[in-house]
């Protein structure tokens, strides 16, 4: 039996037992497709939107294999094309261990909701079939099923229904996962903080409050290469890369730096193109540091001071080309600030040209590049916001 009125059994193996009437079809088409123009770029924008805000730096798995197959319309029985699609997945898998399967099923959007989601369900359960009798162990398979909720493509022609007539199958690897155990210290003092801790790998990031032990413990992929930022109120924040290993990071020791009037912090990662104000784009993520350590400190008040790097030489004089660029280099920095929302009255900029570097005889490219830095400088304020007040209150 082929395809008759809305309602009726269709015979025929992999066969739906509810389809609408081929009559109705293009007019179903274009009213859902008039409606769904509008509402997926909302739906998509949302879901990304949300994705961004719940990665888990701990996510003990990692993609390493996708492939899709495809259906014909109604049916769910698996074409030549998907077997040899399939057999490839089992190929890629043998002799591999410590993986998970996820199949993720769906329709185009002709026919009801319900029976599209039956639909897209014995096409799951098609894949997981043919896997299992190629060995693949059952527990190993996690399966989803959407009907027509995901489209990978508009439904408004034939083309893009048949790449919505689809089953997704992605394998992950387990990744093995090993403690990070810090404190985070007064430098002067030893004793505990509480402080924000900003974690992040090469595709994830997550913000952790550490209370008043200092104390954080928490897992992260094995050998991942570990970016750590921490900030807490009137101190300077500290940023650290590192290898996830359990030498490298059990019972790690964070020592912070109180922000009082006087004090400075080289800003660290904070690159420029050679002899201009330009940042790197390595060094971009830098700026949004600088930003929060301001939000959070919301009434200190700094110096943003420039250097370069010119050594073996006598100090270059207020004006020429060298002390210029100190200056606008810190310039660079305290516009970012100011087009972020920062008080002109909390910031100013200095070049200080070659007056100031740390290796006067600077030889090794390593010590030049400790001369060709942006500081920042902790300034007098007024008595109600400078930070030995809150340090007063705190004791």
């Amino acid at each position: 039996m082929h395809i008759g009125a809305k309602g009726v059994p269709v015979s025929g193996a992999g066969r739906l037992a509810l389809l609408p009437a081929a009559s109705h079809d293009f007019a179903q088409i274009f009213k859902k497709y008039e409606y769904m123009k509008f509402v997926l770029p909302v739906f998509f924008l949302f879901f990304s939107v949300g994705m961004a805000f719940t990665q888990s730096i701990s996510e003990p798995q990692k993609h390493i294999f996708g492939t899709e197959v495809y259906f014909d319309f109604g049916l769910y029985d698996l074409r030549p094309d998907a077997d040899s699609t399939l057999r490839e997945l089992v190929g890629f898998l043998e002799n591999k261990s410590d993986f998970s399967i996820k199949i993720t099923a769906h329709t185009d959007f002709v026919g009801s909701n319900s029976a599209n989601m039956t639909l897209s369900e014995n096409r799951a359960k098609a894949v997981k079939q043919y896997l299992v009798e190629k060995g693949i162990p059952e527990a190993v398979i996690e399966t989803a099923v959407y009907g027509e909720s995901k489209p990978k493509a508009p439904n408004d022609t034939e083309e893009g229904r048949q790449l919505n007539r689809r089953a997704t199958i992605d394998v992950f690897k387990k990744i093995p996962l090993v403690m990070l155990e810090a404190r985070i210290l007064d430098e002067d003092s030893g004793q505990p903080l509480e402080a924000d801790f900003v974690i992040h790998t090469k595709t994830t990031r997550d913000t952790l409050h550490v209370d008043t032990s200092g104390l954080i413990r928490l897992p992260v992929p094995l050998n991942a290469i570990v970016g750590i930022d921490i900030y807490a109120k009137c101190y300077f924040f500290k940023t650290v890369m590192l290898r996830a290993t359990p030498e490298e990071i059990a019972k790690l020791k964070f020592d912070l730096r109180k922000a009082e009037p006087g004090k400075a912090m080289d800003i660290e990662n904070l690159y420029f193109v050679g002899n201009q104000d330009v940042l790197l784009p390595k060094s971009e993520p830098e700026l949004p540091k600088i930003l929060k350590f301001m939000e959070l400190n919301d009434c200190l008040q700094i110096e943003i001071a420039g250097h370069v790097n010119v050594p073996n030489a006598p100090p270059v004089r207020e004006g020429s080309w060298e002390f210029q660029l100190s200056e606008k280099r810190a310039q660079r920095v305290a516009n970012y600030l100011l087009e972020h929302g920062i008080s002109p009255d909390r910031i100013t900029a200095k070049g200080y040209g070659n007056w100031e570097m740390k290796f006067p005889n600077a030889i090794l490219e390593s010590q030049q590049a400790q001369n060709r830095r942006v500081e920042i400088r902790i300034r007098e304020g007024s008595a109600d916001c400078l930070c030995s007040k809150y340090f007063e209150k705190k004791n």
